[in-house]
């Protein structure tokens, strides 16, 4: 049983790797996703589309703000900059793309259906990342650590 402790103790040493990886990997999906539709006319008019479709108010400078809030919080991601404020941002765009758009998309007969079909959306698996996140701050390997790391409260 001393092995196990062991290896589990160990294993806890390197769990700043996934942080990393899903901070990156999350943060690279946004940034890259709100670069698009900044950047490239017939993603803006997707997600312009999108929000009409979603009866989202002012669709013209909801596509701007949204894909903005994507690419600078997300690339805030990748550094490890400003942390929480970007996983509250993104997780905030998460909540109303859950609510608005991707909850009608859901065609299940039963509520476990249901239930399974909401937790194989990918924007779930954003927010619970993004949550994962904030409350466990963004690792070592991060510009929030080097600033943070020189203050002592």
């Amino acid at each position: 049983m001393f092995w196990v402790r062991t290896f589990l103790s160990e294993l806890h040493a390197w769990q700043w790797v996934g942080v990393l990886l899903a901070r990156t990997a999350v943060g690279l999906l946004f940034f890259l996703s709100g670069r698009g539709k900044l950047f490239v006319r017939e993603r803006r008019e997707q997600m312009r589309e999108t929000l009409l479709a979603a009866w989202i108010p002012f669709p013209d400078f909801n596509t701007v703000f949204v894909s903005t809030v994507e690419f600078v919080f997300g690339s805030f991601l990748v550094f490890g900059l400003g942390t929480p404020l970007a996983c509250a941002m993104l997780g905030c765009v998460m909540i109303v793309a859950i609510a608005t758009i991707a909850v009608r998309n859901i065609k299940a007969s039963s509520p476990l259906g249901w239930l399974a079909e909401f937790l194989y959306l990918p924007e779930v698996l954003c927010l619970v990342t993004l949550l994962w996140i904030f409350l466990s701050g963004p690792g070592w390997f991060s510009v929030d650590h080097l600033i943070l790391g020189h203050i002592r409260l």
